[in-house]
């Protein structure tokens, strides 16, 4: 019993040390910096245990519904990743045999999103609190900061809650528990994609069933649009076409319609989608003001037919 936990534990820690010390702990270890090490820590200890929590009732939002039903599944395994500004690629349960029906398949499929956007949305709105806005000094070099976009609720909320203030001139001196939220809020939108294998994948399933089939590689040719304002959507749109699939396994009782709670959670949800996805995740400070590859097509567009 110990061991069939231990490795859950094990990337459990990794995960913490990953999401709290990022790219300084390869650093860190060739220096042995303890005290640098504490101060890290008492800054970064928010957004570290923040984000896990996000991550693990996420997973629970699975696993519980799973467990309920009787489909096999594991506790979750989280994912290090300590070369990026995040620290982690979150974390996943596996789903140990065909889900039978669709309601369960419903019930386990959007228990996840809803726990973790909940979650991210207290965070983000306690975070954004105990946030500051900052005048950016005129002329400064940008180039060499991380920036993390704004979805629809993030840059409302920042507006209602530190505003109004011009983007322009200020920038917001985010809590570690306020960037928890925004990466919680994103890994969620991620997850609501409503394609194969993804959580919103199976919800959009589940609400449509079979005849989803007439437009989701219409609905998929339009996500890849998302490629012209950032390049992190080419990623995903590889990995959803060639590993996670474009199509939704069928289910055999896919005409069965959602009703209730389930159909309005499921709408939600998908609306949801909308308001915390974010078209320019993460952008180094000189991309901020680069036009960018839909823009450079309009001009050319725009130049082609105002010389003809």
């Amino acid at each position: 019993m110990k061991q069939k936990y231990s490795l859950h534990l094990l990337l459990l820690v990794l995960t913490f040390l990953s999401v709290t010390y990022r790219e300084f702990l390869f650093v860190g270890l060739f220096t042995l910096d303890w005290e640098t090490y504490i101060t890290i820590l008492s800054s970064e200890w928010p957004y570290s245990v923040g984000l896990i929590v996000i991550l693990f009732f996420h997973e629970m939002g699975h696993y519980l519904p799973a467990r309920y039903y009787g489909v096999k599944a594991t506790l979750p395994y989280f994912i290090p990743f300590p070369l990026g500004p995040i620290g982690t690629m979150g974390a996943v349960i596996q789903i140990k045999e065909r889900i039978p029906d669709k309601l369960k398949l419903f019930d386990i499929g959007i228990g996840g999103p809803i726990a973790s956007f909940l979650l991210s949305i207290i965070a983000w709105v306690i975070g954004i609190f105990l946030s500051k806005l900052m005048v950016i000094p005129e002329g400064m070099d940008k180039s060499q900061f991380l920036f993390f976009g704004d979805s629809l609720f993030t840059y409302w909320s920042g507006q209602l809650i530190l505003g109004p203030y011009d983007t322009n001139l200020f920038d917001i001196s985010i809590h570690p528990l306020a960037k928890a939220g925004w990466v919680g809020l994103l890994i969620t939108a991620i997850n609501l994609l409503p394609f194969g294998q993804l959580d919103g994948g199976h919800v959009i399933y589940a609400l449509f069933g079979e005849r989803y089939r007439n437009w989701i590689h219409w609905l998929f040719l339009g996500f890849i649009f998302f490629t012209l304002l950032n390049f992190t959507w080419l990623i995903w749109s590889f990995l959803i076409f060639y590993l996670l699939k474009v199509e939704h396994p069928f289910v055999p009782d896919s005409q069965v319609e959602l009703r209730g709670v389930r159909r309005f959670l499921g709408y939600f949800m998908l609306i949801a989608l909308a308001f915390i996805f974010v078209p320019r995740p993460i952008m180094m400070g000189n991309e901020i003001d680069s036009p960018t590859l839909l823009r450079d097509i309009l001009t050319i567009l725009k130049n082609t037919i105002g010389g003809v």
